[in-house]
């Protein structure tokens, strides 16, 4: 209602006759300057030039589809009536065409990197019998198994590309640190690159206490001043450092190794094939790679995402860690995990408080956060810190350190 009367906002359609407006519409993900009438105009006209291709599956799988096409499962896939029938022939001919490619892709790839010969990394796990002689824990089964399969990659003349999986906790840095160990101990430089900057700091302290004495690590970190980084810079080229931590700058163009045989990548699921291959090709043919994430991947999706890669799971809890204890709680007894909140505070306790997106949009939707924040600070002043999307660098890593 608009002044008293009912109208009808930007319509679709104005017709007398309500039988020629369409019950149902393509809606399409649009770019700016496009509005949805021009989009489905572009999509008829590229429909009815889609070439006829010749077919490239055994007429058993075709059977399976009901032989439909590939140029007629898109167009089907694009008529408004199709919405939503995932049990199609034409949507279910098309995921299999997709995830097929995928394979191919991936096995060329596999077949090209194990084609490559590098130097074998030789080594006698001497570094690696100091640090498990100085652990005040044992290894699990499984960081054991996983540590012997790395190891025989790193000693192989096949490259290593090598996915580490394993739940936060499992201990997947221990595993990676002492492979880095056995990589210097032959004679190569490793790169250890983690997400941010606080992560690469934290694995870099943790060498350096586990760590022979004598071991050459350093932190490229954005807080080096331009002296330090010039003699970082001068000494991975020269092989006085053996090992460096750091984020993605450790792999800018300016920065040469003398003999890189070993990336390690922490939680690094947001790189594709592409820059998988960029890295490996940075340390060149006698260079491995190690990935490590603790995202859960069920088998079936590691083969689509990690299809070119060697997968070595950690799945058994070590038995210093503690049991995760898992609460679900309405909104309305939300006073319930105040007092919560406030207990493990009282005890000396750290709380991480994760707001939800409320709206999916170009600019992250922090309100949410910002409101909950503000909240909390009421009830606990002083206690409270708050990072979000829009937050600088320089502010993410203040709060994060008065975290820490």
């Amino acid at each position: 209602i608009y002044r008293n009367k009912y109208q009808l906002t930007n319509p679709r359609y104005v017709s007398e006759d309500s039988l020629l407006i369409k019950q149902k519409h393509n809606t399409y993900a649009l770019t700016d300057g496009i509005s949805e009438k021009v989009y489905n105009k572009i999509i008829n006209q590229i429909l009815i030039n889609i070439p006829k291709l010749d077919e490239w599956h055994k007429n058993d799988i075709l059977k399976k589809f009901k032989n439909i096409s590939w140029n007629d499962s898109i167009v089907e896939l694009h008529k408004p009536k199709n919405i939503g029938k995932f049990n199609s022939h034409f949507y279910k001919r098309l995921a299999y065409d997709e995830i097929l490619a995928t394979f191919l892709v991936y096995s060329e790839i596999r077949k090209k990197i194990k084609k490559i010969k590098k130097q074998k990394k030789n080594f006698n796990t001497t570094y690696q019998k100091y640090i498990l002689s100085n652990l005040n824990f044992e290894l699990t089964n499984d960081q054991i198994k996983s540590l012997n399969e790395i190891n025989q990659d790193l000693k192989s003349n096949q490259k290593m590309f090598r996915l580490l999986q394993g739940d936060v906790g499992s201990g997947k840095t221990i595993v990676s640190l002492i492979s880095a160990l056995n990589v210097i101990e032959s004679n190569f430089q490793v790169a250890f690159m983690a997400p941010t900057e606080i992560l690469a700091r934290q694995h870099f302290n943790l060498a350096k206490q586990l760590f022979p004495k004598n071991t050459k690590i350093k932190l490229l970190s954005s807080k080096s001043d331009n002296l330090e980084k010039k003699k970082i810079i001068q000494e991975l080229k020269n092989h006085k450092i053996e090992m460096i931590f750091g984020t993605h700058a450790i792999f800018q163009k300016k920065i040469i190794f003398s003999k890189l045989g070993y990336i390690i990548i922490d939680e690094q699921h947001k790189f594709g094939v592409r820059q998988r291959k960029l890295l490996s090709d940075k340390g060149g043919k006698n260079c491995d790679i190690l990935l490590m994430s603790a995202t859960p991947i069920p088998r079936t999706l590691i083969l689509t995402f990690y299809g070119d890669m060697d997968v070595s799971k950690l799945t058994e809890k070590p038995i210093t860690r503690k049991e995760t204890i898992t609460i679900s709680k309405p909104e309305e007894k939300v006073s319930e995990i105040l007092r919560f909140v406030e207990k493990e505070i009282k005890n000396n306790n750290q709380v991480f408080w994760v707001c939800p997106l409320i709206e999916e949009s170009k600019k992250i939707d922090y309100s949410a956060a910002v409101e909950k924040f503000r909240q909390l600070s009421n009830k606990f002043p002083n206690k409270v810190g708050l990072i979000h999307g829009q937050l600088k660098k320089d502010e993410k890593d203040k709060v994060l350190n008065n975290f820490l």
